[in-house]
């Protein structure tokens, strides 16, 4: 990987302080993309959404792949998953499955969530470095954090894991399900939170079930 394409994939430093220019400028952007698609938004319009002028703009954000990767940094750097993680290790195994099964599903089915998926997904044959850019600040993250908690688990005897990835790409296949997919592409209406809360406890049972400790 050259300097260009390593600078495609670097994440500008998330969380702007609120009210300032660079939270005021990614929020327009935040909002002209998820309605137009990253590739119909110019960086005039994002100037003229934000109130500021264009050199105020680029004072903060080189380009418009900057200002994407800098807006979805900080909506993954403040979504509900990035507080959830140490309070699961702090809680018994299937608990703490639960609690990141509960908070996972409500967010993939959030509208901004998945308004921000299906842009991503129109864009990733003419932007790849935007896909792999939303990849690295938010799925990628999450995945680390799920293995670490199964490591976790294993190590407290808890569940029996070996292949703390493999165990990690089951579980969000059985809390995804085809559930994301429907969503994702406009097929059925958010499930309540009762019905979503059914599906992950019986995900949660179904995995503790597959991965629990031998019995001497």
């Amino acid at each position: 990987m050259d300097s260009g394409e390593a600078r495609m994939t670097t994440l500008v430093a998330p969380t702007p302080e609120a009210g300032s220019k660079p939270a005021q400028i990614m929020e327009a952007a935040g909002s002209l993309f998820l309605e137009h698609g990253y590739s119909a938004v110019s960086m005039d319009a994002v100037a003229k959404k934000a109130n500021v002028s264009k050199a105020t703009l680029y004072a903060h954000f080189g380009s418009k792949e900057e200002l994407f990767r800098a807006m979805v940094a900080c909506e993954c750097a403040n979504s509900v998953m990035s507080g959830v993680w140490d309070e699961a290790m702090r809680l018994p195994a299937t608990e703490g499955l639960r609690l990141i099964g509960r908070t996972f599903v409500r967010f993939i089915a959030s509208a901004k969530a998945l308004g921000l998926y299906r842009m991503v997904l129109g864009e990733v044959l003419r932007q790849p470095q935007l896909a792999q850019a939303f990849y690295e600040s938010g799925p990628a993250e999450t995945f680390q954090r799920a293995g670490e908690f199964m490591a976790h688990a294993a190590s407290t005897g808890e569940l029996a894991i070996t292949d703390f990835d493999l165990a990690t790409h089951q579980f969000f296949g059985l809390l995804k399900a085809n559930m994301h997919m429907k969503l994702l592409l406009c097929l059925s209406e958010r499930p309540s939170d009762q019905d979503l809360e059914r599906f992950v406890d019986a995900a949660v049972d179904l995995f503790a079930k597959g991965y629990a400790p031998e019995k001497r």
